[in-house]
């Protein structure tokens, strides 16, 4: 496995809530395990549970503590810094970065899975786009495959500009065959030419993967079959 020139970990991120951003993050993290790499998954911060660090924990198959993976832990699914203030907690960012900095040292390769989309706060006037800057890696954007797709990914592009974030790329998600029409055919070309960011899958829903434990093979397979990985704009390309 080359290293040279690749990026050593990417941020999955979202145009809203219940994108689907955990099967995605998972799968990535099932396929690059499948290929031989030493693969590791965070999710920061939680809000309501702890599902999503638990699918991950499954689908990278590591054996580091929850709490390693998600170091913040919120009880109220809203966003963190709402969560926070009803807690009566503030976020530490200092736990969120040691916690980033040993999966680092342990791992080649870091998926990390955001809070809702990029414009969420965290606290006062520091957002999830905020975070991602701090972590330095570059973000894959999941939206929704249907219509309305482009307003939001157009913003979430655009917001992440702001804060010159490095976009690998747009998957898009929950593809329903049965009530496909019109908007789900021409989305992928439209929103590529208008934020002339590479749309590199279109994936429908899978309810075997609706479940808190998939089968892994089944989970890599599937985003290989539907999301093209080597055409991210990051070097992920060094490892499959």
């Amino acid at each position: 496995m080359n290293l040279d020139n690749c990026v050593d970990g990417i941020f999955i991120t979202g145009t809203g809530t219940e994108i689907g951003k955990t099967v995605i993050a998972g799968a990535i993290a099932a396929s690059l395990k499948h290929a031989g790499v030493n693969v590791g998954v965070m999710k920061p911060i939680s809000t309501g549970d702890t599902t999503d660090a638990q699918f991950l924990k499954h689908a990278a198959q590591v054996d580091d503590p929850l709490v390693l993976i998600n170091p913040i832990q919120l009880l109220h699914p809203l966003a963190p810094s709402v969560s926070a203030r009803l807690e009566g907690k503030q976020i530490d960012q200092l736990v969120i970065e040691a916690a980033f900095t040993k999966l680092k040292q342990k791992y080649d390769f870091l998926i990390v899975e955001g809070v809702g989309g990029i414009a969420v706060p965290i606290k006062d006037n520091f957002f999830v786009a905020h975070l991602i800057s701090q972590l330095k890696l570059p973000i894959l954007i999941v939206a929704d495959a249907g219509l309305g797709t482009i307003n939001h990914t157009v913003l979430t592009v655009a917001f992440a500009k702001q804060f010159d974030l490095q976009i690998a790329g747009i998957v898009l998600n929950l593809y329903c065959r049965e009530t496909a029409g019109p908007a789900e055919q021409t989305n992928p070309a439209e929103i590529e030419r208008l934020t002339q960011v590479p749309v590199i899958g279109v994936v429908p829903y899978e309810q075997h993967l609706d479940t808190p434990n998939p089968n892994i093979k089944f989970l890599a397979d599937f985003i290989n079959q539907h999301v093209e990985l080597d055409k991210l704009n990051v070097v992920i390309k060094g490892y499959l």
